[in-house]
């Protein structure tokens, strides 16, 4: 994929994520605020009653735009570092989407607050396993690596 591709998807995705928020979340979180704030708020309104008869699944409502959003910062970051070597590509590419992950695991065990969903997981995950799977493919080294260190152990 192209490095313009790449970060149009990625914005794409943001954007996506986004629209969710701005048309079925609760008025109260920080999004409508922003929005209020650059005069937007007449437009989402219209956006909001246009769109009231539709009522998605929680899925998409709650646990979709993480997941669109991981994805979205995966394909910006690794696009910008795509020159740099894979392990710091890796670590900076998956470091947003792993807080998701474990702020889940952590409200799993109640040491963080909130309440840990399946689906939220699941959502933050796929895409950084999608980013392993496709860095592995990409840069065989690492996987030949990975199984030289296996075998001889």
């Amino acid at each position: 994929m192209s490095l313009r591709l790449q970060q149009t998807l990625g914005w794409v995705l943001v954007a996506f994520g986004g629209l969710i928020y701005l048309t079925f979340r609760p008025t109260t979180i920080l999004m409508f605020y922003i929005a209020d704030s650059m005069g937007l708020m007449p437009s989402v309104m219209s956006w909001r009653s246009w769109m009231a008869t539709w009522q998605p699944a929680e899925f998409w409502v709650y646990s979709l735009p993480g997941g669109l959003w991981a994805s979205a910062y995966i394909l910006l970051v690794y696009g910008l570092l795509s020159r740099q070597p894979a392990l710091l590509r890796l670590t900076v590419t998956s470091s947003i989407p792993m807080v998701g992950v474990v702020s889940e695991l952590l409200q799993g065990v109640h040491c963080l607050p909130g309440v840990f969903d399946w689906t939220d997981l699941s959502c933050y995950a796929t895409p950084l396993v999608l980013l392993y799977i496709y860095e592995i493919i990409k840069n065989k080294t690492i996987c030949h690596g990975w199984i030289a260190s296996t075998v001889s152990n």
